[in-house]
């Protein structure tokens, strides 16, 4: 349940307060935007969500009590910094005068993007300014990154410790890597605080319609059924995922892999599965708008990445009963206890993941697992623990000068 709300303490109506991201991609980050914007409008705020794009893939999500404004805002490249400069104009022009139009005191920006739209709206005093960490190498954009964005990144994090009304990492992990990354110590950095992730259980699937999910996927009642989801990109490292089913089909092990999601690696993944003649076995079905509810069928939630933050995906997993075989890495191993509520692997180890997915072949094993995870959710992440967390610092900040 959300938290309670009680009105704005300044005009005697409900706090307006706003989610904001760039695009409504089916990120986990993006996820819980709409998620918190959900809580937020049942819990009797005057919820908002601020999208600096367009429509996109969880569009549907969102509750009707939810206020949604697409800006149709693109940002110039940095590469050409007059026409960036001039865009940065443009783009927190709209954005502060949609603010001021629907008189939004606080607004919660998520993902780097939205992170510096927020500081930005912090600088002009427009409102009180929320933004959130995600990740806990929130700096890491593989080498392709260009040193100016990287520069201004950093700098532009330094000042959301000072300037923005809280800084939330979405885990005590990402907080210590966010600071360890700027190079400032916790004295420095009063205004960040951890919320971690966490997730609703899903309403339970019936007999009939955990059979359905199965056969949309293609898994005969013998196979093993693994699931795993993300974006397709380097972090993610589903081609482990897929060398490791090759080794399954090797012992003879039989499974059905389906990799849910979208991204610049897709086609390379595609390619490598109909090179390792894994075409009839694995499966890419692109974004699954309900991953979190078709996630109790699952034999098996794989989760090979090679860093993470507190991967919401994974807390769904756990929320859905889904065992659970992930990366022994920060954001991972901060959730997952080996042999009680999961089972790690060395990252980027094909051989070691393909033998802790062959190991659930064993109904009480999975039993075992299942039952140790979906108790850790109910313990330590439940959803409405976030939103009764988040409510209550809205107000906080919202009552600052």
């Amino acid at each position: 349940m959300a938290a309670a709300s009680g009105p704005d303490d300044r005009s005697g109506r409900p706090l307006a307060v706003a989610q904001l991201v760039e695009a409504l991609e089916m990120g986990g980050a993006e996820r819980l935007a709409v998620q918190i914007a959900n809580a937020r409008a049942a819990a009797g705020d005057a919820s908002h969500l601020i999208v600096m794009s367009g429509p996109g893939p969880l569009s549907a999500a969102v509750d009707p009590r939810v206020t949604v404004r697409y800006l149709g805002f693109a940002r110039a490249s940095v590469r050409d910094p007059l026409r960036f400069a001039l865009s940065l104009r443009r783009g927190e022009r709209l954005l502060s005068q949609r603010i001021a139009a629907d008189g939004i005191r606080v607004v919660q920006s998520h993902l780097p993007g939205a992170n510096f739209w927020g500081l930005l709206l912090a600088l002009r005093g427009r409102c009180a300014v929320v933004a959130t960490v995600h990740n806990n190498r929130e700096f890491d954009y593989g080498d392709a990154d260009h040193p100016l964005r990287s520069r201004l990144r950093r700098g532009a994090y330094r000042l959301m410790l000072r300037r923005c009304a809280a800084v939330v990492a979405v885990s005590e992990a990402v907080a210590a890597s966010l600071l360890a990354d700027l190079g400032v110590d916790r004295s420095g950095a009063a205004r960040l605080v951890a919320v971690p992730n966490g997730v609703a259980e899903p309403a339970p699937l019936d007999a009939a319609a955990r059979a359905a999910v199965r056969a949309r996927f293609g898994a005969a009642p013998g196979d093993l059924l693994v699931m795993a989801a993300g974006r397709h990109c380097e972090q993610k490292n589903f081609a482990a995922l897929i060398e490791a089913a090759e080794r399954l089909r090797a012992i003879r092990q039989p499974f059905r892999l389906v990799i849910a999601g979208d991204g610049p690696l897709r086609p390379d993944h595609v390619a490598q599965s109909e090179r390792l003649g894994l075409a009839d076995a694995v499966t890419f079905p692109g974004n699954i708008a309900d991953f979190a509810q078709v996630l109790q069928v699952a034999d098996v939630f794989a989760l090979p990445s090679l860093w993470e933050g507190l991967p919401l995906v994974l807390l769904e997993a756990l929320a859905a009963g889904a065992p659970v075989v992930g990366t022994d890495i920060a954001g991972v191993r901060e959730v997952i206890v080996d042999g009680e509520s999961g089972l790690l692997v060395a990252p980027g180890d094909p051989i070691a993941l393909a033998a802790a997915i062959a190991l659930l072949a064993d109904p009480a094993r999975r039993e075992r697992l299942r039952a140790g995870g979906l108790a850790l959710v109910r313990e330590r992440y439940s959803f409405a623990r976030v939103a009764d967390t988040l409510g209550d610092l809205y107000r906080r900040v919202a009552d600052r000068p």
